[in-house]
């Protein structure tokens, strides 16, 4: 959206919406390569550490997309923290 703070129309409830589908978003707009697939590096990087990285990023893809927008939203609330969203219905550009 355009205003002065931006941001964006859902196209899915946020409860529909996790953050993993977020990370796969802005990951696959990334114009860097992946670490992961350099063929670059020792026998031991290849072999033994690259396979725990693989390991730990899909145990956090994993958890992200069990956490929605939605909950994010209920843990701010419960935090006691406003929502910007109800006190900026309106703008103007």
């Amino acid at each position: 959206m355009r205003g002065v703070r931006g941001g964006y129309r859902l196209a899915r409830e946020r409860r529909r919406i996790s953050l993993g589908d977020i990370t796969r978003i802005v990951r696959a707009m990334e114009t860097s390569p992946d670490p992961l697939q350099d063929a670059a590096g020792s026998e031991l990087g290849h072999q033994i550490l690259r396979p725990i990285w693989a390991d730990l990023m899909d145990e956090t893809m994993a958890r992200l997309d069990t956490i929605t927008l939605e909950d994010l939203c209920n843990r701010s609330n419960a935090a006691g923290i406003a929502s910007e969203a109800v006190e900026r219905v309106d703008f103007s550009i």
